[in-house]
């Protein structure tokens, strides 16, 4: 098979591929851009934190029992994966991260016990979509392959690329001069 036919095929097989990844790229990138946990990564960035190393940090166990009863109330009994401890922030917060069929993130205030806000934890369908999980570990070899398929195009591509330009020259194209001459 020629470089061309190949080139060709990959192409047309690749095109729906192509379109998906394109198209969820796009759309995580809106969101890392103009999503809410970019809005809030940006007034974070602004704030200096008031500990330091060179003093010693207490931390209290009671408003963290306080804050995971809180949560028993809200959402009841729930495996807890992991608890962040937040001190940079307007007001300092514990992030509960629950484990469970639809994990969820829950921001409480760590001084009044009351949660801020809960939000689904992991990784959403779009990025699942784009990464192939969407599909399951045959999403995953899909994903492996279209990205060696896109490698092969693009080599294949250079080359035919070189191939017609070195041919164009003989021709009446190759009159052409300046930018116009690698673009026909």
């Amino acid at each position: 098979m020629t470089n061309r036919k190949f080139h060709r095929w990959m192409s047309i097989v690749g095109i729906v591929f192509f379109l998906v990844v394109a198209t969820t790229g796009v759309w995580m990138q809106g969101e890392a851009i103009f999503g809410d946990d970019e809005v809030e990564h940006e007034a974070l960035a602004a704030l200096t934190s008031s500990v330091s190393l060179s003093k010693v940090m207490t931390f209290d166990a009671n408003s963290i029992d306080q804050a995971r009863k809180a949560m028993l109330l809200r959402f009841g009994d729930r495996r807890v994966a992991s608890v962040d401890w937040i001190i940079k922030a307007p007001v300092p917060a514990y992030v509960f991260h629950l484990d469970g069929a639809e994990p969820i993130k829950v921001t409480v205030n760590a001084a009044t016990a009351t949660i801020i806000k809960s939000a689904p934890d992991g990784e959403d369908w779009v990025r699942r979509l784009h990464t192939g999980e969407l599909l399951g570990d045959g999403g995953k070899f899909l994903g492996l392959a279209w990205g060696l398929a896109l490698i092969a195009m693009s080599v294949t591509g250079v080359i035919l690329y070189f191939q017609m330009l070195k041919k164009r020259k003989t021709g009446a194209a190759g009159r052409l001069r300046g930018w116009r001459r690698y673009f026909w």
